[in-house]
């Protein structure tokens, strides 16, 4: 069972990719989501999409307070989203990097800097910025996107994104046992490899990966969808996680095992 009905969940990186499918099941199973996007279009364009599915959750959109015009603060958007939704419960930050294949040889180190900036920073911002609204949630729920090399290691992935990833998964551990007692968990879903699914299109590989080698490498021996990750997306932003803090859920199909 997943209760996720008249609870609003702030969600980045939803618009496009292997988001779509989780702002689908989330609503839904009755969650309001507003995506926090830099592409309003394409979020525009599937909330038209889930208006024809009439689920029970509404689905919006805001811009982030960089990208509004006058720039605004970000708390000051998550401060109308509550006024405008009544709470914020669930934040999720699916924020991904560039994904190309890089070297320690070849990547400089300003770049490196600026990709932890990106996905660390972004989540970090989210979580602090939800915070006063969280701690009036009665089901807090704050979920953090890493990989499994930002995990465990590796080179399959892009360098720099599996170092930032691995920024990511320590935020989520150190934030979770600093906030266990309020009563708001966090947690980290590490993904392996998830075909992108862009609207009206078919699923795609992960942008600048070759996933052909890496195919061998999976135990379950396919691709993970979209669908995949959106269930383990809903089950971690349900009210029955509750005893669930400081985890990190592996959805790779076993590739973390080789």
């Amino acid at each position: 069972m997943q209760t996720l009905e008249k609870r609003t969940c702030v969600f980045a990186g939803a618009s496009g990719g292997d988001g779509v499918a989780a702002v689908k099941a989330l609503c839904k199973g009755g969650m309001d989501v507003v995506m926090l996007t830099h592409q309003p279009a394409q979020a525009q364009k599937l909330i038209r999409e889930m208006e024809g599915l009439a689920y029970p959750g509404k689905c919006g959109a805001v811009q982030d307070g960089n990208c509004q015009n006058p720039p605004i603060p970000d708390e000051e958007v998550y401060r109308r989203i509550f006024e405008e939704y009544g709470s914020i419960d669930v934040v999720i930050c699916n924020t991904g990097g560039d994904g190309f294949e890089d070297s320690i040889d070849l990547v400089d180190t300003d770049f490196m800097l600026k990709e932890v900036g990106h996905l660390l920073g972004g989540s970090y911002s989210m979580l602090k910025c939800a915070l006063p609204y969280l701690r009036q949630s009665r089901a807090p729920r704050v979920i953090f996107m890493t990989t499994v090399e930002g995990v465990r290691g590796g080179r399959l992935e892009s360098f720099t994104n599996a170092v930032a990833k691995g920024a990511v998964a320590a935020l989520g551990k150190n934030c979770a046992a600093r906030l266990a007692s309020e009563g708001i968990t966090v947690n980290c879903i590490e993904k392996g490899a998830i075909a992108r699914l862009p609207h009206n299109g078919p699923a795609l590989e992960p942008k600048g990966k070759d996933t052909s080698g890496m195919l061998s490498c999976i135990p379950v021996g396919r691709m993970g969808t979209p669908e995949d990750l959106a269930e383990a997306i809903c089950f971690l932003a349900s009210e029955e996680s509750a005893y669930i803090t400081g985890a990190v859920l592996d959805v790779s199909g076993g590739l973390s095992l080789v």
